[in-house]
């Protein structure tokens, strides 16, 4: 009898959908996407629908080379893919140097950290292929490392384009302006590391969602929308006229990460932000990231949080650098009597040589931590302060269902914090914990549910 073969016969991968095989091809250059049209019938236009492009020209040389070369578009892919009614672009330029992938942020952790280009390399980036803006059928755009180069004439008309994301865009003589002015149906507009974003207005009155990351040359954003949901702004604190909104109600969701260190800050200029939140009355959630503290400046957040009725989320990142930080942290739960889900995300602190303040780097991070808090957690009895002990925290009682922690080292500070929410969230169905370290995971959960004032209470970490 002739042995069978177990092995399938023909062509599994060609045989997978569409969508699935342009996933696959994105994960090759540009170039050999390309050729895998030549397979067969199949695979003739699979490449057109691939959603990332990458493009090297390994013969150019140095930078210099290229920045005096025209990128020839023609023959690559994102012509094809506009050509063939593609309705996402998501192309980032990566240079040879590493000039491309710094942080334009004061705070960044280099020592010459800038809010803007180099001056030499200002204008140096490639200009974008003025096709993507003629065409009618895209919704989706993502930029990086381009310089903005538009039509001549009116405004470019996006009719159909919904999200634009811009990175590190140089847009030279308002050209981010005109562009945000052709886009009448955007809803979700992210613009992060822009330094030529200093005055703008969004028209559209589609917009839902709007992203400001390290635009620290911006001076005002004005929104026209009345449907704005989602806000999300890193930067330093903004001045009080930064943002005009014209329907702050309609706002479910906050996202303030400030970079620069607010500790001497007066409350005033803290209240600039704190303001912004305020407006916002109908938050279900905030994430708050401040620095040196978590809770840096909480009292300014206090009342604030108090007045924000519907919030249900809240979450916050930042160190904990002594008894005071762990108090001001339970404060701010105070003002927050609807709270359902409670996220911490714990950052060590600044080490001296102004590294980045979230540097998820695990290495040494414990040489920067207060003396008396790097117990790491080796079986030693933690403490709640009587002070502590004593609060009320009408949302741990009530309300609170679910706790997550991210970042967590075990060390005193952390575990003082940590052995307070779970001796008073009487109704939490779980804890979840992220470690930031591998190993111990067990002997952490096994103290963490030690802690339970709910013996129902899940505990996990991972």
């Amino acid at each position: 009898m002739a042995a069978t073969s177990s092995r399938p016969h023909g062509d599994r991968l060609s045989a997978l959908p569409d969508a699935t095989l342009a996933r696959v091809l994105s994960h090759l250059p540009t170039g050999e996407a390309v050729r895998s049209s030549v397979l067969s019938r199949r695979w003739r236009s699979v490449h057109t629908a691939v959603p990332v492009v990458s493009l090297a020209d390994s013969k150019r040389g140095g930078m210099g080379r290229i920045y005096s070369q025209p990128v020839c578009f023609e023959h690559q892919w994102i012509v094809i893919a506009l050509k063939s009614g593609a309705e996402e672009v998501d192309v980032a330029v990566r240079y040879h140097n590493s000039y491309s992938r710094h942080r334009l942020c004061p705070s960044a952790p280099l020592e010459d950290g800038s809010a803007d280009f180099d001056y030499q390399h200002i204008g140096r980036f490639v200009t974008t292929p003025r096709h993507i803006f003629r065409s009618v059928a895209l919704r989706r755009l993502r930029l990086t490392n381009w310089t903005l180069d538009l039509p001549s004439g009116d405004a470019p008309a996006f009719v159909s384009l919904e999200t634009l994301a811009l990175k590190k865009i140089m847009a030279p003589r308002g050209a981010l302006q005109r562009l945000l002015s052709g886009c009448q149906r955007l809803t979700d507009l992210t613009l992060e590391q822009c330094p030529t974003a200093t005055e703008i207005t969004v028209a559209s009155a589609h917009l839902r969602s709007l992203t400001m990351v390290c635009c620290h040359k911006a001076t005002r954003v004005a929104l026209d929308t009345l449907r704005l949901r989602r806000l999300r702004y890193r930067g330093s604190l903004p001045p009080d006229t930064f943002f005009s909104i014209a329907n702050h109600a309609s706002i479910a969701a906050v996202t303030v990460d400030i970079c620069e260190d607010i500790g001497e800050k007066t409350p005033s200029e803290v209240g600039t932000i704190a303001k912004l939140i305020s407006l916002c009355s109908n938050l279900t959630f905030l994430h708050l990231s401040l620095r040196p503290e978590m809770a840096s400046c909480g009292y300014v957040f206090t009342d604030v949080l108090r007045g924000l009725t519907r919030l249900r989320q809240l979450e916050l990142k930042g160190c904990l650098l002594d008894h005071h930080s762990v108090a001001s942290t339970v404060a701010l739960l105070q003002s927050t009597n609807n709270l359902e889900a409670l996220s911490l995300f714990h950052v060590p602190p600044d080490p001296p040589n102004k590294m980045a303040y979230y540097d998820d780097s695990d290495s040494d991070s414990d040489r920067y931590l207060p003396k008396d808090d790097k117990d790491s957690g080796d079986g030693g009895n933690i403490f709640v302060p009587k002070s502590l002990r004593r609060t009320n925290v009408l949302c741990l009682k009530y309300k609170v269902k679910k706790i997550r922690v991210v970042g967590y080292r075990g060390h005193r500070l952390e575990r003082i914090l940590a052995k307070f929410l779970l001796s008073k969230a009487q109704v939490l169905d779980e804890i979840s914990v992220s470690m930031a370290t591998t190993g111990r995971k067990d002997e952490m959960a096994k103290e963490l549910a030690s802690w339970r004032c709910n013996g129902r209470t899940r505990v996990t970490c991972v």
